[in-house]
């Protein structure tokens, strides 16, 4: 049995996690037919085979370790697979609401807990993932290979040994004096904005119920041409989607008399390399915010303009490790002490904590025909958040679509207010993208 200590995002998502908000990764895929639950349990018994930390739990420790240590167990003889079976659309989102309302358990292996639904016009397949395991794109690389093993197809090992390249200081720590510097100063330059309290999302019809809800979109394929291959040219895809978000969020907030003011969003970054930048089921994202006054996001276009420049920024600067050396802190501290930092983020007033988060994986490809079960029709995935940030948002494409997932704490909307407000960003999607390309 291997073990390897947790890296700084491992540990920063473990003291985020409780029991109201489970820090948890949420991944799921539709097929057209039908899964077989044994045919799917070998399936799971045989993915986590190319993943160490998809077989880890966690290592005791003492009050006084100065880190946790995962343990990775050689194999996994089963995996929990829990199975619904459900009428229509409306049960699965009642069964996929009970499956995200607890963080899998770190005490034993795996670090994920996995649902099958039987649903009438094609099965779902979700998994909830402790977020100390893995990030989004290691979820999504999880998600692949269980469904390589359910098609019996080969599914190459990562091109890298995933536990010797598990340490985000030597991917984006700061390399030399004159690099931090410049995240000094990108850091003193973010807290200014700090004095311009940022927007928060208006609440509709929330309950003080745990965990969450989901909403699930997706485009067809040339409403996913209009949005994607039509964009100003110097804009990326996340640009525009972190745009109209804000947008969303201005639109949202005065149908319902709130002033939207300076909206920002948590935007993850991949801190793998290129050659390797889908691969390894770890936590190597970290996250800058990218934040818009109020005069910059009153029309979709001077929103992708400004998110632009916020995130040419951030490249140019290498922000996306900023995180990593500001954590690097707190590594030193005991078990003890890290347990209780989430505790301080109550003495912020919640100043420091964005208006809500959008994570885009990019292009999913490679997914395979499943036999029987047919073809994998969608594929969602959403983060967590923590209120006050209330809406977290994760968008990829697979097969030329746009898939969208809004996962949302149930103190901040009810079901029908939740729909609503996804079908505020689709309609800025589509509608204000078209009208922006048109008066070009």
């Amino acid at each position: 049995m291997q073990n390897t200590p947790l890296n700084l995002l491992d540990e920063l998502y473990l003291a985020l996690d409780r029991r109201e908000e489970p820090w948890v990764v949420h991944v799921e895929a539709r097929v057209t037919g039908r899964l077989d639950p044994d045919r799917l349990a070998a399936a799971l018994a045989g993915a986590v085979q190319h993943h160490p930390i998809a077989r880890a739990r966690l290592a005791e420790s003492r009050r006084t370790d100065r880190s946790h240590r995962w343990e990775i167990l050689d194999d996994l003889s089963e995996v929990p697979l829990h199975i619904a079976a459900c009428d229509d659309e409306a049960m699965l989102d009642q069964a996929r609401e009970r499956h995200f309302a607890f963080s899998p358990s770190l005490d034993v292996a795996p670090p994920f807990a996995v649902l099958l639904a039987h649903v009438p016009d094609g099965d779902a397949l979700v998994l909830n993932i402790n977020h100390a395991a893995v990030d989004g794109m290691g979820a999504a690389r999880l998600m692949r290979s269980i469904l390589h093993a359910y098609a019996h197809e080969e599914d190459p090992d990562p091109p890298v040994d995933p536990l010797a390249v598990r340490d985000v200081r030597e991917l984006a720590g700061a390399a030399s004096a004159a690099e931090r510097m410049v995240r000094a100063r990108a850091l003193a330059r973010h807290a200014l904005t700090q004095a311009v309290p940022v927007a928060r999302l208006a609440r509709d019809g929330g309950d003080e119920r745990a965990a969450y809800g989901f909403e699930l979109l997706s485009f067809l394929r040339d409403e996913t041409a209009t949005i994607v291959d039509q964009r100003p040219p110097d804009a990326t895809v996340n640009d525009l989607l972190v745009a109209a978000l804000a947008m969303a969020i201005t639109r949202w907030n005065h149908e319902h008399g709130v002033p939207a003011g300076r909206v920002s969003i948590s935007v993850p970054m991949n801190l793998r390399p290129c050659d390797w930048r889908t691969d390894v089921v770890a936590n190597l994202a970290s996250y800058v915010t990218v934040s818009l006054a109020a005069h910059e996001h009153e029309t979709l276009p001077e929103a992708i303009e400004a998110t632009r420049r916020r995130t040419a920024t951030i490249k140019r600067d290498g922000l996306g490790g900023m995180v990593v050396d500001l954590l690097a802190g707190p590594a030193t501290l005991t078990v003890g002490a890290k347990r209780r930092l989430q505790n301080l983020i109550a003495l912020t007033g919640d100043v420091v904590v964005d208006t809500a988060s959008l994570s885009n994986l990019g292009v999913v490809d490679g997914l395979p025909p499943l036999g029987d079960a047919g073809e994998v029709r969608g594929l969602w995935l959403s983060p967590p958040g923590r209120m006050p940030l209330g809406a977290s948002f994760g968008v990829l494409t697979l097969e030329g679509r746009l898939h969208v997932a809004l996962r949302y704490r149930h103190a901040q909307f009810d079901h029908d207010a939740a729909k609503a407000f996804a079908g505020i960003y689709r309609d800025v999607l589509l509608a204000e993208t078209s009208a922006a390309v048109g008066g070009r």
